[in-house]
Formats: structure tokens, sequence, C-alpha cells
């Protein structure tokens, strides 16, 4: 008797234990299918999408005769949409068939049109002045140390454009100033640009020495001055009606070699591309860029993100080298084959061949959508795979539009990360509703 009543104990134990461990293997499946299906789903129309769940949860569709395939309304583990033209309409995802735990809404939109571009431009924070990017002290001919940029109130991001009412292009317009001892440097007036509004800031340089040895003097003020250049990008498309762009797939964060600088508005200008430096791993190449500062804009920067800079084309001036297409969406988009279209010589924009490897399931917006690989021969042996200067190369897959280049893989340079479309266009869109708002 007690034999049995020890087995019996044993049975009921071993029951117990293996319930709890199907209940949390259970529990654990259902998270994990949870977390994989969207809240919200984007579709264009008569695009085919394929959901699937296992039990213990099920798909509840919510709308009658939604599908084509004739699933509406009926119990499934496996969602297959053929979209029509239907607005939107609910799923639900139901625990045990009865236990809502879930609500997916499907949207069927048809996607915007875009010209995808390729071209090479130049990017400016300013067609005039010069910016400053950095404060540095200066020790006087008394010994002691001073900051006068700080003091007089300048900023980092700040635009120089005149001392006492003299332009300020170049660097070494500000040093010819400075040495002609004909000016009265008690104070000088500095004439700049911050947020788009102009300012009148007052200095007291410094007079230290240029050589201790010979005891030469000059005036000093304490300023780490750049070139209003950032360098050379990659526009990724423009709208049909050539009122917005965008370009490079990523924010200008990091400039003359300074990081953080604040930078809301400039310009783009069209740039030749004279020569390429392959990469290689552990070290990215780049395109060789020239354009002139000078150049009349082809475009003007009002937004600089982590998706990339995005603004307003001007009158027209930029080369129409394609026809429009439509963008795609997150769902839409597929491993396999693809290509880019890019300057590696001149201003001529080729396609070039790349292989999607990985696509994210990004809920939200994020800056790494997508990694995809360089297969083009003649691009492996001019560049090595993806460079610095061709962020932005906007990425066509099954004649859409699906996101543009950004980042380079250092230790594999045949590989980079790529910015989805529909982030993209979100951007541009809340720049075209912002301009609405303000006309």
């Amino acid at each position: 008797m007690k034999k049995f009543v020890f087995f019996l104990k044993k049975r009921v134990y071993f029951l117990i234990i293996s319930s709890i461990l199907l209940i949390i293997v259970l529990l654990g499946s259902v998270i994990v299918q949870l977390v994989g299906i969207p809240k919200f789903l984007r579709i264009s129309p008569q695009q085919s999408v394929r959901l699937l769940v296992y039990y213990p949860l099920s798909f509840h569709p919510l709308t009658k005769k939604m599908l084509k395939n004739e699933t509406g309304g009926k119990v499934t583990n496996k969602l297959e949409l053929k979209s029509g033209q239907k607005n939107s309409f609910d799923v639900e995802l139901r625990l045990l068939g009865a236990i809502p735990v879930k609500r997916l809404r499907i949207e069927v939109a048809k996607a915007p049109q875009v010209i995808p571009s390729g071209q090479a431009v130049g990017i400016l924070l300013s067609s005039k002045g010069l910016v400053v990017v950095g404060h540095l002290p200066v020790k006087g001919i008394d010994g002691k140390l001073y900051y006068p940029a700080k003091d007089a109130g300048l900023q980092l991001g700040d635009l120089l454009l005149a001392i006492n009412k003299e332009p300020m292009n170049r660097i070494s317009e500000v040093e010819s100033f400075l040495k002609n001892t004909k000016h009265n440097f008690h104070k000088l007036e500095l004439t700049i640009k911050r947020q788009q509004q102009i300012k009148k800031l007052y200095i007291r340089p410094v007079l230290t020495f240029r050589d201790f040895r010979t005891k030469e003097k000059r005036y000093r003020l304490g300023l780490y001055l750049e070139d209003p250049a950032a360098g050379v990008g990659t526009m990724t498309f423009y709208t049909p009606d050539y009122q917005g762009f965008a370009g490079l797939g990523h924010r200008i964060g990091n400039f003359a070699g300074r990081r953080d600088i604040p930078f809301a508005r400039g310009e783009i200008v069209l740039a030749d591309i004279c020569g390429t430096k392959k990469g290689c791993p552990g070290q990215p190449g780049e395109k060789i860029g020239i354009f002139s500062n000078n150049a009349l804009p082809i475009g003007i920067i009002e937004k600089n993100c982590r998706f990339g800079i995005y603004g307003k084309l001007l009158n027209n001036k930029v080369p129409r080298n394609n026809l429009p297409i439509d963008a795609a969406y997150n769902s839409e988009i597929k491993t396999g084959s693809a290509k880019i279209y890019t300057v590696i010589n001149g201003t001529k924009i080729e396609e070039f061949q790349v292989k999607i490897i990985k696509v994210f399931k990004q809920r939200r917006p994020g800056g790494k959508g997508l990694i995809l690989k360089v297969t083009d021969p003649a691009l492996l042996k001019k560049t090595g795979g993806i460079i610095q200067g061709m962020s932005g190369s906007p990425i066509i897959q099954n004649g859409k539009f699906i996101g543009a280049v950004t980042h380079v893989f250092v230790n594999d340079p045949t590989k980079g990360y790529g910015v989805l479309a529909e982030w993209m266009l979100k951007e541009l869109k809340e720049i075209v509703n912002q301009s609405s708002k303000a006309s």
C-alpha cells in the first residue's frame, strides 16, 4: 500500500511539473508570436501578404469578405491577404479562440511616387560665411588665459558673416583682417547668423605673441572656424512636382572633425566625382568629389535628421534622369536581388547590382532597416563595395524604391545598411505639412 501511495505521488508530481512546463512553453510561444505581429500593417493595392501564428493563437477577421481567398470571418492560423481597394480593416488575435490579446489594423493605400536620383551633391551648411566649430583659449602678452569668442557669446554652429561689416567667406580673409594694424582692435563687431536670425555680437581680440622668440605680436579671436562645405553625398530622390528632395540617408553629425555641431539649414550643389579611393576591411573607401562654394544651389536643406537631409529643390535645376516610380512599404521589401543608383565618375548616374540579405521588421522608425551586399563586379573592382559619399544612393527592388544606402560595414566594405523608404517619406511629408501650415 505504501509503495502504491508513493508511486501515485510521483505520478502526481510529474504531471504537475509537466503541466507547469507546458504552460511556460505555451506562454513563451504566445509572447514571441505577439511580438512578431505588428499592431499596424500598411500594404499597397493587390499586394500579397502572408501571416502565420500557431496554437493557442488564431486570427479572427473582424470584417467579412475582406480577403479574396474567402477566409473572412473564419477562425484561422494563417492569414493570406490579397488586398483590394478597401481603405482599412481589422484582424483580432485571440488566445484559445476566445480571449482577444491583440488587434492588427491593416491599411490598404497606394504608395506615393518618387523620382529616384543617385546624383552626387556637395553639401553646404551655408553659401556665405564661416562656421564656428569650437572655442580655444588665448594666452595674452600678460601671460593670462582669455576666451574672447566664448565671452562674446559665440556658439557652436554660428555662421560668421562679417567683421566690422567686412564680409568673411574664407579663413584667409579673417587672418588677413587681423593682420591689418590699421584697425582699432579694442572691440570688433561680428555679424553672425544663428537659427536663421542675423545677430550682432562684440568681441575683444586678445593681443598675443605669435613667436615668443622674436616677440612678434598678433591679435587672436579664440575661434575654430571652418568653410561651410560639409562634404559630398548622394541625393536619394525627389518628388515628381520638383518640390521636395531627400538625400544622404543619415544625419550630418560630424563636421570638420567635431561632433554635434548644430545644423538646421543649408544648401546642396551639383558635385563632380573626380576619383574614388577603394575600400578594404578596416578602412572604408571614399568618393573624391569637387564642387564650388560659389556654385548655384539646386536645393535648400530644411531638415537634418537621423534619416538624412530633406528640403526643397530650386527652379527645376536637377537633371531629370529617371521616371517616377512607386515607393515600397516596409511589408513589400524582401531579401533578394536589387540595384542602386550612384555616381562613381564625373556626373554620370550608373546602375549597379546588389543583394538584400536581411530586412529588419521595424515597427517604429529606425536607421538600420536592411542589410545589402554589393554583387556588381564593376563596382567591386572600382570601389571594393560601399564607400563614403555613396550614402543616400537609392535602392530599387522590383521596380519600386525601397530605401537608401546609409553605412558601410567597416570590416566588410561589400556590405552595408540601408534606411527604409517609408521612414524617409514620412520625414519629407512632415516638411511639406509644415510648409503648408506656414503658407
